[in-house]
Order: structure tokens, then C-alpha cells, then sequence
């Protein structure tokens, strides 16, 4: 096995590719793999690069196309149809896993095969994308900087246009309603029902509760109890969202689901090279004691999807490197909450300012 063996899964996305391209301008040498031949090879002609076709319906065929490599970035969604296929196979293979997630669901699953993960020697990371790497760091420096934090709040502004794969996701998790966690439990709670006002930036945002990664993985990384996670949301999509409330649940139904989804692929292609440079997200936390005393950060970063295409390369790079560790992990566990700073475009910001 040589450190430069590895994979991304799913190349042909929308993320997949940007990721794939970078990799190739800084010298790396992905394997490129997918279950779209033409894409994929298309892609893997154009960058120089050695390609595998397979889907994921067969444990032994996508075990046999990823024996020997060192690392798994896997980029396929909907997650929560693809991620545990290759992960299991990772496991049974030695090979670490990382993925670019956001869905609960998926590190729900993916926690549940830690034990056995770590038994292989097998490192599983999901969300090492903006999804949740700004949010899991500053989570994690906020509860270093107070005595026994009991309640979390995070909440991002600034993201702009989405991709396909990720509207088809929160189409699927659409249904289902925000999360929250109260003493330690993952609660369920109608969509726009939590809402509040950050302060981030020089500027107010009014900003609504969202069933974000973090919810889940907050509390593995910093064990506080009380965790909400919030962005702005532009007033027309909360208009919509409220409108069409009475008919989401439809989204439960597989084929209207798929139909929908097909849909977006054909009319969302994602932001484009000017947005995904000039484009700043930023990240505002807070943390507070049972006894009121609080402590609050600001994070700069850039926009969601660069920063995706970053971050994730920065932790593949780690990961051949050796570094991690083993079994289920969130960025901050598996780097330390610094990790987010070594991302180019990311630093800590007066929280006046």
C-alpha cells in the first residue's frame, strides 16, 4: 500500500468533482470512482487520472474496488442511502472512511459502527466538509473557553446557492421535521418553531432552527446537553416553507421523492467559480453555564462549498499522514478544534465587529 492510494467516491458530483480537480492541481493523485461510467471517465480522462466503475449494491464488489487503498472520501449522496454500504466495506477492508455529510441520520448509523471500526483499526469521519468542520471546531474552542457549559447554540449566515446533491438531501430529511437536543436527547420540533436573533459580523441576523449536523455531533465532541443550531433563512423560503407545511409530508412517499429529486438535478447546478471565491460564510457561537455565564466566538470562513473542497483534502492529507486515530470521530476529536484554522480563509473575528 502506498500513502498516495486513495479514493473519492462519487467524483462525478457536483462537490465530488471540484474536490477532484483541486486534488490534481496540487499534485495528488486520486482514484476516481463512481457508478456513472461515462462521467467518471470522462472526468478521470481529462485529469490523468486511474478510475473505477461500481455502484454500491453489492458488498463483495465494492469491497473487491476499494481493497488496498488507504483512505475512502466519499462524496455519493444521498447519504443515507450510500454512506453505511461503503463504510461497512471500508471496515472489512482496513480502509479509513471520510465523508462530506450533513444528515443526522448518517452519523446516527455511522456511530453505531464505531465499536467495530475501532476493532479494524479503521478510522470513520464523517462531515469533514462545511459541513460540520467550522461548526464542530468552534463548538469544541467554546466549550474550552467555560467551566462547565450546559447550553450551545451555533448558527452560520452567509451560505449562498446550493448543489443538486444537497438540496436532494434536505428534500428527503425535509419531512421529518428540526432536531434539537435537550439533556442529552435528541427531540424532534416543527420547522421555523426555533428562531432568534445573533449579533455576528457588525450586523443582526434573524436566524431559524435547523436539524444541522451538530445536533447529533456537538455533544459527542463537547458532552454539553442543551444544543440548538441556526442559520438565516431568506424570507421567501420561509414563506414557501410555511405554505406548502401541510403537503411535505408527501415527501415520505418514495416515488414523489424521487420525482422531486429528479427534478432539482435537472434545474440546480450549484454555485459557480465567482460566488464559491468572493463569497464569506460566518460561524457564531455561544456557550452558557446553568449559573448564566457565557462565552461567544465568531468565525470567518470561506463559502460553503470552497471550503468543503479545502477542508476536505486538509483531512485526507491527515489521514495518510497517520493521523485521527480510529473508530467514529468528528473533525474537532479526530484534529483538535485548531483544525478549522489551518483552512485558508478562516479565522476568529471580534465578535463586534
Amino acid at each position: 500500500m502506498t500513502i498516495s492510494k486513495w479514493m473519492i467516491y462519487g467524483a462525478n458530483g457536483y462537490t465530488g468533482e471540484l474536490i477532484a480537480r483541486r486534488a490534481v492541481s496540487r499534485g495528488l493523485k486520486p482514484v476516481l470512482a463512481g457508478r456513472s461510467r461515462g462521467k467518471i471517465e470522462e472526468l478521470a480522462n481529462e485529469l490523468r487520472l486511474e478510475y473505477k466503475i461500481f455502484d454500491l449494491n453489492n458488498s463483495n464488489e465494492v469491497g473487491s474496488n476499494i481493497q488496498g487503498f488507504q483512505l475512502v472520501l466519499h462524496c455519493a449522496g444521498p447519504f443515507v442511502q450510500t454512506s453505511v454500504p461503503m463504510a461497512k466495506a471500508c471496515i472489512s477492508k482496513k480502509v479509513h472512511y471520510l465523508d462530506i455529510t450533513g444528515e443526522i441520520p448518517v452519523y446516527e448509523s455511522l456511530q453505531a459502527l464505531g465499536e467495530e471500526a475501532e476493532k479494524a483499526g479503521v478510522l470513520l469521519l464523517p462531515g469533514v466538509g462545511f459541513d460540520i468542520v467550522p461548526t464542530d471546531c468552534l463548538a469544541s474552542s467554546l466549550k474550552e473557553s467555560l467551566s462547565k457549559p450546559k447550553f450551545l447554540e451555533l448558527a452560520f449566515v452567509g451560505l449562498s446557492e446550493v448543489s443538486p446533491g444537497t438540496m436532494k438531501s434536505a428534500l428527503a430529511q425535509l419531512p421529518y421535521g428540526s432536531k434539537i437536543r435537550r439533556d442529552g436527547e435528541m427531540v424532534g420540533v416543527p420547522h421555523l418553531s426555533r428562531t432568534r436573533e445573533v449579533v455576528a459580523g457588525g450586523k443582526t441576523y434573524r436566524v431559524y432552527g435547523i436539524p444541522w449536523g451538530d445536533v447529533f455531533t456537538a455533544y459527542i465532541s463537547t458532552g454539553i446537553p442543551n444544543i440548538d443550531v441556526y442559520t438565516d433563512i431568506p424570507s421567501g423560503q420561509v414563506n414557501a416553507l410555511r405554505y406548502f407545511k401541510p403537503i411535505i409530508s408527501l415527501l415520505k412517499i418514495p416515488f414523489i421523492l424521487k420525482g422531486v429529486q429528479a427534478l432539482v438535478g435537472k434545474t440546480i447546478k450549484g454555485p459557480g467559480e465567482r460566488t464559491r471565491t468572493l463569497v464569506k460564510t460566518t460561524v457564531w457561537g455561544e456557550v452558557r453555564s446553568e449559573e448564566g455565564k457565557k462565552s461567544t466566538k465568531v468565525l470567518e470562513c470561506k463559502e460553503g462549498y470552497e471550503f468543503t473542497v479545502e477542508s476536505s483534502l486538509a483531512a485526507v492529507s491527515k489521514v495518510l499522514a497517520g493521523k485521527g486515530g480510529k473508530g467514529f470521530k468528528t473533525p474537532s476529536l479526530a484534529f483538535g478544534s485548531e483544525f478549522v484554522l489551518e483552512i485558508p480563509g478562516s479565522k476568529w473575528k471580534d465578535i463586534s465587529n
